[in-house]
């Protein structure tokens, strides 16, 4: 325990009074900007996704949803417990609290730590912690809440309080749960003690670690984020490393310094090792100028150079990334439904259960929220990782005509729509421009102000095999059909061994593409359903 953090223990009046003060001025200086954003500002970067995956939650579809990437785990594959309180109190609401109260526990953490110290960086962390607003990152937001509950458990004692955050961390936001485990590495490097809390709360880590990989073998799924600029390297590096200059200048920092340099080998290793995480490790600059100017008051602003560099340095980082994505969200029109409406009432003229629609991807992915929100299912989805995985051929340096017919044949896709607006900046562009080149081998079909839509030539079905097979019906997590004779059929959608034969004599095995064969032993109608039970009983064999 710091002299600051004994002093607040042992003279509970007026500096307790001034903690509370501060703790309720960070708050409500947290809410000054999160409230104007949230109503008056452009919509998070990622809402359409938690939008989307929170209406599956309200509407009870929690293991599979077949609308994105030909299926997927919804929750297994994000965030296994942050969309169920989403859906009781919505995204925007929820994450607002959550900032605010962030900014309070922050202030809490540091100024018992620290005492006056702390003043300014609580200020700079209740002015930079609305940026999941904006960027859409809400789950990231409830699990750095979890995270600084942590602290603060641990910093009260509460040793069981802190082991439910350390779960909840995880439940909301695996990535902010790796940044916890850190802090927790940090405190356990300097403060080197082996009590009660140490073990608790490592054995709570272990278990919910072992939990999460535990649920990512039985909800097995491919995903590995595809980029990590070496750019965006050189900067977390150059961040971690004058942070730990920065704080090893004082001797009230050294959390704060191993903190910074458990940071820099994250980043080194989430580079050399292909995963979900890649350059994700990069958004602690969210909260990183509150930490370097923490660093900075500590070290008394010495060495001046250092700290000018560190102090300007974090500045840029934290900002320049919101600055540079403010072009990019200008356009509101694809938030709207009107903005969809044209193309959502040609989809419905020309609807088919068998078929796919592929649009090539806006700027914040609302095609991943509309399109499924209206009934129909998308040949790819929000999540970049799961996309990267299993659709390589949009990160290729060429996307040929040859390919893309493959793709789109592949993933039944019979229309692809174009919307005029803002598309995405990884790929997407040559998507649009190959189909604005003409050489596409699509057939115009729609033209519109705001929409430009074509058609497969003779568009591959999701069930082919002997005879005219066809899908009834399909839905998130049921899949229905018929089958004119014994045989086996290959049935586009992805994988799973959930699935459960409702209705028909047919079995299914994984396809060589990754979807899914179905075996009929005799003609007729099939109905197939997820069910957690069923693991594995709707295997031929």
């Amino acid at each position: 325990m710091s002299k600051a953090s004994a002093a607040a223990r042992t003279m509970p009046g007026t500096l307790g009074a001034r903690v509370s003060g501060e703790v309720l001025g960070a708050a409500l200086l947290a809410a000054a900007v999160a409230l104007p954003l949230a109503l008056f500002g452009p919509s998070g970067g990622d809402e359409p996704a938690h939008l989307y995956r929170t209406d599956l939650v309200r509407h009870g579809v929690f293991i599979w949803d077949g609308y994105w990437f030909g299926g997927h785990y919804p929750l297994a594959s994000y965030s296994l417990l942050y969309y169920f309180p989403a859906a009781l109190f919505g995204n925007v609401p929820l994450t607002v609290a959550a900032v605010v109260t962030s900014a309070a526990l922050f202030a809490a953490i540091v100024q018992e730590e620290w005492g006056e110290a702390a003043l300014w960086p609580s200020v700079a962390f209740a002015l930079v912690a609305s940026g999941p607003i904006f960027t859409g990152t809400y789950p990231f937001a409830l699990g750095v809440l979890t995270l600084l509950g942590t602290l603060r458990s641990l910093q009260l004692g509460r040793v069981w309080l802190a082991a439910v955050c350390v779960a909840l961390t995880l439940g909301f936001s695996p990535l902010a749960f790796m940044f916890l485990c850190l802090a927790l590495l940090a405190l356990a490097l300097i403060r080197r003690r082996l009590d009660r809390r140490v073990f608790i709360l490592g054995g709570t880590v272990a278990v919910v670690g072992a939990f999460q990989s535990a649920a990512l073998a039985v909800f097995a799924h491919d995903a590995t984020y595809p980029f990590f600029r070496g750019w965006e390297l050189v900067a977390v590096l150059s961040a971690g490393v004058i942070g730990t200059a920065l704080a090893l200048s004082s001797r009230q920092a050294p959390v704060l310094a191993a903190l910074f340099a458990l940071w820099t080998l994250a980043a080194l290793l989430a580079f050399a090792i292909p995963t979900p995480v890649g350059e994700n490790v990069s958004r602690l600059r969210g909260y990183l100028l509150p930490l370097i100017l923490l660093a900075a008051v500590l070290a008394g602003f010495r060495p001046r150079w250092l700290t000018a560099v560190a102090l300007l340095g974090a500045l840029a980082y934290t900002l320049v990334p919101y600055v540079g994505a403010a072009p990019y969200r200008t356009d509101a029109r694809p938030e709207k439904a009107a903005f969809w409406a044209p193309a959502i009432a040609f989809l419905r003229a020309h609807e088919n259960p068998g078929f796919r629609t592929e649009v090539v991807p806006t700027g914040d992915h609302w095609e991943a929220y509309w399109l499924p929100h209206e009934g129909f299912p998308i040949a790819r989805g929000w999540y970049r990782q799961i996309d990267y995985a299993q659709n390589p051929v949009f990160y290729e340096d060429a996307l040929t005509s040859a390919a893309y017919v493959r793709w789109l044949r592949r993933m039944a896709v019979r229309y692809v729509l174009l919307p005029s607006t803002q598309i995405g900046r990884a790929g997407e562009e040559r998507e649009a421009a190959l189909l604005l080149s003409g050489r596409s081998g699509l057939t115009p079909v729609y033209s519109a102000s705001n929409w430009r839509i074509w058609e497969v030539p003779d568009a591959t079905p999701m069930l082919i095999g002997a005879g005219k097979a066809q899908i009834t019906s399909y839905g998130h997590d049921e899949v229905a059909g018929t089958v004119p004779a014994a045989g086996d059929y290959h049935l586009a959608v992805r994988y799973t061994t959930y699935w459960h034969v409702a209705l028909g004599n047919v079995c299914l095995e994984q396809a060589g593409d990754g979807m899914t064969l179905l075996r009929a032993l005799r003609p007729g109608p099939f109905r197939l359903e997820i069910d957690l039970g069923a693991h594995g009983t709707a295997a031929c064999g």
